[in-house]
């Protein structure tokens, strides 16, 4: 099926240029696919195309340097743009289209909202629904049936992400948290100077970009980056017996590697003052580009200014690398192509963060419509950077400790929010199960349903022991903090208990 008039007829409802309206369609059924073809990749019509990570894997190739790059510049990125906007036409729409080959329905796997906070008060399970949350989008089933899920707030077993817990990063914010916490700044490191470090956010970005970059590449190009993992591990190992033996690795009369860190080799001369640091990522890439001529380094494209103002070692370095290669001729076996897979940010006491002072000019970057395509220049680092489409932010906040409507409008607009409430069914033993009754309506009459106690207080309780237990060491401080300076109040509710 064709959904090219659709497709027109947003645009039009979304009062975008004639010219829009006009160029837009006939890139995508026309020019692109002709374009495509350069590099050897045969498409038909885009509009008989619906997967938004084909789509998005065919974006890349006018997005980043190669072949398509310049023509999409020369064409003032209009192949980039209808593509772009294509995909968020999809995503908006939740248009599914029919395999022809098989009629089988084709659905979108991934869930198009990404920021999520769970709400409630105290005792409702709103960290246990984290991990259930991450796991019912793990399991792919539809959006709707995880909103009600989740909703539904009841007990079940399927809360385990330990066989993810390496895509799962977790965080507290407070009102100390920054920026520079989040994002990147200068920190002090352990060799007792300043340094940029990346944040969490920074850091969980990275990985899902890296893994959904992968999911687009073909399996030659997996094969050729595994293959130069292996030679260069076995190149920093040379590197480390020259040192080991002589104090250093030569690499040409004026210069030297003297130590070997996480990320960089360090380097000096006889004469220098300080030592500098060569990225492994310079050299990777370098490396993927056959790279190793001075001028052609200097002019190269996504490499630091250091790699280009030093481009002699450099140009001496990348040869000896070759030459090592060459020797080693390291051959690997096949590889399966990468599949995509989400990750998780869970941000727990989000509300109790400054989200201006912590998110900066990211706060529009993590937009669903804006991941894979708005892109911002940090400050600090003065990279690129942008946010992908496969993570999810799973916030909590506790609805006692500030209103809703107290919220960062920020925040507000661009996360769903979930109410989670107390679920009196949950509770077994019945006495248990009659005061907490009593005491929620008794809150909800004086404060409201804000300070409701959440079930997972009374969950546990199996005898009476452990109730007097609860109420006197859980629920009454809570109840005195709620009626702090209201001694008439307190006295009623107690007697509850």
């Amino acid at each position: 099926m064709n959904y090219e008039d659709e497709f027109k007829s947003w645009l039009k409802e979304e009062g975008f240029a004639d010219s829009v309206q006009s160029n837009y369609p006939t890139y995508l059924r026309k020019h692109i696919p002709s374009f495509l073809s350069q590099i050897n990749i045969i498409v038909k019509d885009l509009f008989l195309q619906n997967d938004i990570e084909i789509l998005q894997s065919y974006l890349l190739y006018f997005q980043k340097k190669g072949e398509l790059y310049a023509l999409n510049q020369g064409k003032n990125n209009f192949p980039s743009a209808s593509l772009k906007k294509y995909i968020e036409f999809l995503k908006i729409t939740n248009f599914v289209l029919s395999q022809e080959d098989s009629k089988i329905e084709k659905k979108i796997k991934y869930p198009l909202i990404k920021n999520i906070i769970l709400y409630g008060p105290p005792g409702v399970g709103k960290t246990h629904n984290t991990n259930k949350l991450i796991s019912l989008i793990e399991s792919g089933i539809s959006e709707k049936e995880i909103f009600e899920t989740i909703k539904n707030n009841e007990l079940n077993d399927v809360v385990d992400i330990d066989n993810i817990k390496d895509r799962v990063k977790f965080i507290t914010f407070h009102q100390s948290f920054g920026y520079e916490d989040f994002i990147e700044g200068f920190r002090p490191n352990e060799e007792g100077s300043i340094g940029l470090e990346k944040g969490i956010f920074l850091e969980i970005c990275k990985d899902a970009q890296k893994n959904l970059d992968d999911s687009f590449k073909a399996q030659i190009d997996i094969s050729e980056e595994k293959r130069f993992r292996l030679l260069f591990e076995s190149y920093k190992d040379y590197i480390q017996d020259e040192i080991d033996i002589n104090q250093k690795f030569i690499i040409n009369n004026t210069a030297y590697i003297t130590n070997i860190e996480e990320n960089a080799f360090r380097y000096q001369g006889d004469n220098w003052g300080n030592t500098q640091r060569m990225k492994f990522d310079d050299i990777e890439l370098l490396y993927s580009k056959n790279i190793s001529e001075r001028k052609d380094i200097k002019s190269a494209d996504g490499i630091s200014g250091l790699a280009k103002q030093h481009a002699t070692y450099f140009s001496y370095f990348m040869k000896q690398l070759i030459n090592f290669g060459s020797k080693k001729n390291i051959q690997i076996d096949s590889v399966e192509k990468v599949e995509r897979k989400n990750h998780y940010l869970v941000i727990d006491e989000i509300n109790r963060g400054n989200i201006s002072k912590i998110f900066g000019e990211l706060i529009t970057l993590i937009e669903e419509d804006k991941r894979d395509t708005l892109e911002v220049t940090l400050p600090y680092s003065k990279k690129p950077f942008k946010i992908p489409s496969n993570l999810y932010i799973i916030g909590t906040m506790n609805s006692t400790d500030k209103s809703i409507a107290l919220i960062d409008i920020a925040l507000r607009r661009r996360f769903t929010f979930l109410k989670m409430e107390p679920n009196v069914d949950l509770v077994k033993n019945a006495k248990a199960k009659e005061i907490m009754t009593q005491l929620n309506k008794k809150i909800i009459d004086t404060l409201g349903e804000d300070y409701v106690l959440g079930h997972s207080y009374f969950m546990k309780i199996e005898n009476d022991d452990d109730l007097d237990f609860v109420l006197e060491y859980k629920i009454r401080p809570l109840l005195e903090e709620y009626f702090y300076g209201d001694e008439k109040a307190l006295t009623e509710i107690l007697k509850l208990t």
